[in-house]
């Protein structure tokens, strides 16, 4: 799509929140589900040794992360519709031509977008653990204490509300294009849908390597979920070893792959 379709597409403001909409719903629920499906329906026996903990998830539990995913689709949903009537009206950085900054600073702000995203969700985390954040609103995530793919959305609406705000500093601190800001926001599902998957699949050499170190892995994130007070990385370990909130793999936790 060239630049003066592209414009004229994101001018079309119904025709716009109608794609929001869709886009939203599609990564939110397509992703979480193949997931789900895969690993807990059509191949559970053959990744039975990649099982993190080894205990399969209720149906009480799936009905609980399916609820809270669904107001948390909205809410994101709500504040991409606020994030475009905000561009329409030319309070944003975002632009549609690439050739304006290039290819360079268009990975360059895609690069931005995840470091600060990570520094923002590791200590925004770190306040969701706090007594009364925790009690009131982190446990709804908190109760999938074995979590599954369908549990990557399943959040308080006071909680999906904090994590979506972050949208705002990243189209109006740096311009950021329409393309890259939809990669990022992919990225965030699929990293959440990874850290909540309830196996891991990265190879135990790979993990305990010097670049595996910096990830933050599935493994990684369900401990989290096990202990509850340590690893509240997103994206990478850094925040959690510079704070030392790192929960390292022991032979404690259930996880069965050698």
């Amino acid at each position: 799509m060239d630049k003066i379709n592209l414009q004229l597409a994101l001018n079309n403001w119904w025709w716009a929140i109608l794609l929001v909409l869709i886009f939203n719903a599609a990564r939110y629920i397509l992703f979480p589900l193949i997931a789900y499906f895969i690993c807990y329906r059509a191949g559970v026996s053959r990744l039975k040794k990649f099982k993190i903990q080894a205990a399969m998830p209720g149906k009480k539990q799936m009905r609980h992360e399916l609820l809270y995913s669904s107001s948390s689709i909205l809410i994101f949903s709500f504040i991409l519709i606020i994030a475009y009537l905000l561009y329409i009206n030319g309070h944003t950085t975002i632009y549609t031509n690439i050739g304006q900054y290039g290819y360079g600073y268009f990975f360059l702000s895609l690069a931005l977008m995840i470091i600060l995203h990570d520094t923002y969700f590791y200590w925004v985390h770190r306040l969701l653990h706090t007594k009364w954040f925790l009690k009131n609103i982190h446990r709804v995530h908190h109760r999938s204490a074995n979590p599954t793919p369908l549990a990557a959305n399943s959040f308080h609406p006071v909680e999906a509300f904090i994590l979506g705000i972050i949208v705002f500093p990243l189209i109006t601190i740096w311009p950021v294009h329409i393309f890259a800001l939809l990669v990022f926001n992919t990225l965030v599902v699929v990293t959440n849908v990874i850290g909540h998957l309830g196996f891991e699949f990265m190879p135990t050499k790979l993990r305990n390597s010097l670049p595996g170190k910096l990830i933050s892995s599935s493994t990684h994130h369900n401990l989290h979920h096990q202990k509850s007070n340590k690893n509240f990385g997103l994206y990478f370990t850094f925040w959690d070893k510079l704070m030392r909130t790192l929960q390292h793999e022991n032979h404690k936790h259930q996880y069965t792959q050698k």
